[in-house]
């Protein structure tokens, strides 16, 4: 809201109008015309002088007459509109026809005077671009603050960062009339920037200029932690490319340090970017830089529980030295299948918190069960049972892990519902306890126990089609063999032969 008010008090200020005549007199007579109303009055006697002001002062509009000792009237209105993309111009000329203003409308004249022209119709002329310009503004305004908004729910909801950057970029292309906008992140501990997000509508023949372009500028802004609005040939942010019209860049800042920065580019778009559509685009910038803190600080916290869940999957191990690894390999193994299986980014990010955590609940089971070295009686059966119930209610009540939760509790359920603990059927039981009853048998089959040897990865792999359809869901049974048969499971097994032989001689 800060933002929105200091942009009210910005349209309440008064217009700054460069007057432009090589007649001193009339330059005189102009500014006692206009004392007292809300104009802040820039008077030039030359192009040139017109041109050092336009560069020193934020103008709104330009009066200035069509002929002038060293230079044309239009010369004033071609760098206004470079520096001030947003001004108005209007002309004065003792010459008035028709062609001629034909001719000034055309070149991008707001209006036009006929010298000797009186107070009125100054007046009425410098009002009408006064209400063109404010209504400009007001419209601007209206349409970053229904921008601001949307942005402003979404991050209100449960959304993926990524998600909300492209939110952010599709509103910058939408609202700045743009060719293509990119987010920027800056790595504080190498000084690097990385590319985070981008939306490109440019063609291929500039894409490749644009997106330097756009490094550029953002390392540039982010380099001096400020904003910048490109035009063309602005010196600190030359191209040798003429198609890239325009550009505006925002740092991301986040008390008080830059994260990154906002990048918007006009290609196709003839009009330049404005300073009012530059401070716009803070807006969005601002709604950028909350969701990267958010979101650096959740990946934080999730880091921190994954280590704490790598720690407890470890205590689980330490108590059986023949399970050393187990929990790895079924997370690396489960990940190959998935691929097998094609699942999404989602699903594999969520594998690796589920493969680390299967076999949660087993802290429950007392060591003279889970060290047995022979057989479960029926009893110690149905305890050691429990364990996947008891390691979903572990973590349930932990948003980071909620996601581990079917791989839990459904790995030990059978395709011909003869599973345990909710005996589910066939497509009954969710993807993940599908996947993971193959995994986990697998690497149980080829592990030493102290009862049997493990058996080879190819004996393995027959006793799992053979069960396929009754203990396992054919799906996972046929990518498994898919995985196996094109060499993605050997270096697996490789690695867990040289762990079983290191274990055998810190035993002797």
């Amino acid at each position: 809201m800060e933002k929105f008010e200091k942009m009210n008090e910005a349209i309440e200020d008064p217009t700054s109008v460069l007057i432009v005549d090589d007649e001193p007199e009339i330059l005189s007579v102009i500014q006692e015309m206009l004392e007292g109303e809300n104009y802040r009055l820039l008077p030039a006697y030359s192009v040139e002088e017109a041109r050092s002001v336009l560069h020193r002062e934020n103008i709104n509009i330009v009066l200035t007459d069509l002929l002038l000792g060293d230079g044309s009237g239009t010369d004033i209105l071609e760098e206004a509109r470079r520096i001030h993309p947003d001004s108005l111009t209007i002309f004065m000329t003792g010459r008035p026809t028709i062609q001629n203003a034909i001719k000034l409308i055309k070149q991008g004249a707001c209006d036009y005077l006929a010298k000797p022209f009186g107070l009125e119709t100054l007046k009425m002329t410098l009002k009408k671009a006064s209400e063109i310009i404010k209504l400009e503004r007001e419209n601007i305004r209206l349409k970053e603050m229904m921008s601001f908004y949307r942005v402003s729910e979404a991050m209100g909801t449960a959304i993926e960062l990524d998600q909300l950057l492209k939110l952010i970029l599709d509103t910058a292309i939408e609202e700045f009339e743009a060719d293509k906008a990119s987010v920027y992140f800056f790595h504080e501990s190498d000084g690097k920037i990385e590319l985070k997000a981008s939306v490109d509508n440019t063609d291929d023949s500039i894409k490749n200029a644009a997106c330097e372009h756009c490094f550029f500028v953002s390392m540039k802004v982010i380099d001096r932690k400020e904003a910048s609005l490109y035009n063309e040939r602005d010196p600190d942010f030359a191209s040798d490319e003429e198609s890239i019209r325009s550009s505006i860049c925002q740092p991301l800042m986040a008390k008080g340090k830059v994260l990154g920065a906002l990048v918007v580019v006009r290609i196709k778009n003839a009009h330049y970017f404005t300073q009012g559509q530059l401070t716009g685009l803070g807006l969005l910038a601002s709604k950028a830089a909350g969701a990267i803190e958010n979101s650096t600080l959740y990946d934080n916290l999730k880091e921190s529980y994954i280590a704490t869940v790598q720690v407890l999957a470890n205590a689980i191990e330490a108590r059986d030295e023949y399970t050393r690894g187990h929990t790895e390999r079924v997370f690396h193994l489960s990940e190959i299948l998935a691929k097998e299986l094609r699942w999404g980014e989602k699903q594999l990010g969520d594998l690796k918190m589920g493969g680390l955590l299967h076999d949660i609940g087993k802290i429950g089971v007392p060591d003279s069960i889970l060290n047995k070295p022979g057989a479960l009686s029926a009893e110690e059966f149905e305890i050691m049972k429990k364990h996947p119930e008891t390691g979903a209610h572990m973590v349930e009540s932990i948003p980071f892990l909620k996601q581990a939760i079917p791989y839990i509790l459904y790995h030990h359920e059978r395709h011909d519902g003869t599973g345990y603990p909710r005996r589910l059927r066939g497509n009954d039981i969710p993807y993940p306890g599908r996947l993971l009853a193959v995994v986990d048998t697998l690497d149980a089959i080829t592990s030493d126990r102290p009862y049997r040897g493990g058996r080879s990865l190819p004996e393995a792999i027959e006793e799992i089609k053979e069960n396929s359809g009754s203990q396992f869901h054919p799906e996972v049974v046929n990518a498994c063999v898919r995985a196996y048969e094109s060499g993605k499971l050997d270096h697996l097994f490789e690695n867990k032969k040289k762990v079983e032989r290191d274990l055998l001689v810190e035993a002797v």
